[in-house]
C-alpha cells in the first residue's frame, strides 16, 4: 500500500507482500454475473469518534483520546469480515471478541467500529517496533496485517489473494473482497452518480494522479452493479453513510485494470 502522509483516513504503513504462491487466487475464467453481498453492519465512520461516544483511550491501553483514525485496513477489514460470517452461519450464532454484541442481527455501526479499533491496535503490533505502532502514533496498517491477524485470533482460517482485478472480481461473485491501493485527491468526493473515477477511461485516471496522492486506502468490494459494457464495482466505504452513496463509490473495472499490482485484493476465508 502507498505510504502516505495522511495522519487520518488512510492506511500508510507498506509492507512486502510474502511468497504465498498457494494463498494465490488466479482467473479462472468464470462468466461475470451481477452479484450484491451487502455487509449486514450499517456504514462505519473512522472519523468523528467523540461524537459517536467512542473513547479510543477505554478501549487500547495507554491510548489517548482522538477523533479520527487511520484505521480504513480494519475498518474494511471488520466489514467483510461480518459478512463473510454471516454468509457461512447464517444470521444468528457467532460472537466477536472484544467487541459489544452477540448475533449479526444486533450489529450496529458503533459496536463494529470499536471493534475496528481494537482490531486496529493488534494489527499495528505486528510491525515488531513499539514506536511504530499505534499507540503512540497512527501508523496504518495493510490488508496482509488484517489478515494475518484475523488468522491469529482464530476469526477467519486463511485468506486469498487475487492476482489481478479479473481474479478478485471472480472471488467477488462469492462475497466480499478488501481492497487496499493509492487514494487520489481528485477521489475525495464522487460524483452525482457515486462514481471516484469519472468515466472510467485513462485519461480520467491520469488527471486523478494528477491531483496527488492523499495516503494509500483500503475499502471493501461489496457488489458488481453491471457488466456491459464494462463493469461497475460498489464499493464499500468507512468514512460514514452521509459520505458518498449512503457511504459507498463506484468504481470502474478499467480503473483497476490500469491501476494494476498498485493494488491489493484480499478476501477472507472463514
Amino acid at each position: 500500500m502507498y505510504q502516505g502522509t495522511t495522519p487520518t483516513k488512510f492506511g500508510r504503513h507498506a509492507v512486502a507482500e510474502p511468497l504465498r504462491y498457494d494463498l494465490f487466487h488466479f482467473h479462472h475464467g468464470t462468466p461475470l454475473t451481477t452479484v450484491d453481498h451487502e455487509p449486514p453492519v450499517p456504514v462505519l465512520d473512522q472519523e468523528d469518534l467523540l461524537a459517536q461516544g467512542i473513547h479510543t483511550s477505554q478501549l487500547v491501553p495507554g491510548a489517548p483520546d482522538v477523533d479520527a483514525l487511520g484505521s480504513c485496513t480494519c475498518n474494511a477489514g471488520t466489514v467483510s469480515l461480518l459478512e463473510r460470517m454471516t454468509a457461512k452461519f447464517g444470521p444468528q450464532g457467532f460472537a466477536l471478541p472484544s467487541i459489544d454484541f452477540v448475533t449479526a442481527s444486533e450489529t450496529d455501526a458503533v459496536a463494529s467500529e470499536r471493534f475496528a479499533i481494537t482490531l486496529y491496535h493488534e494489527v499495528t503490533d505486528q510491525t515488531g517496533d513499539p514506536a511504530q505502532e499505534w499507540p503512540p502514533i497512527d501508523c496504518g496498517s495493510t490488508g496482509l496485517y488484517v489478515c494475518q491477524e484475523l488468522i491469529t485470533r482464530k476469526l477467519i482460517t486463511s485468506y486469498r489473494s487475487a492476482a489481478n482485478v479479473d481474479a478478485a472480481l471472480e472471488l467477488l461473485l462469492e462475497g466480499t473482497v478488501i481492497m487496499g491501493g493509492p487514494w487520489f485527491n481528485a477521489w475525495m468526493e464522487p460524483d452525482a452518480h457515486g462514481f471516484v473515477d469519472g468515466d472510467g477511461s485513462l485519461a480520467a485516471l491520469e488527471a486523478a494522479v494528477e491531483s496527488g496522492v492523499a495516503g494509500g486506502h483500503e475499502t471493501c468490494l461489496t457488489a458488481i452493479e453491471q457488466i456491459t459494457p464494462s463493469p461497475v464495482i460498489r464499493v464499500r466505504n468507512s468514512w460514514s453513510a452521509a459520505w458518498g452513496d449512503h457511504g459507498s463509490y463506484r468504481i470502474h473495472e478499467s480503473t483497476l485494470r490500469y491501476l494494476g499490482s498498485h493494488v491489493d485484493y484480499k478476501q477472507f476465508v472463514i
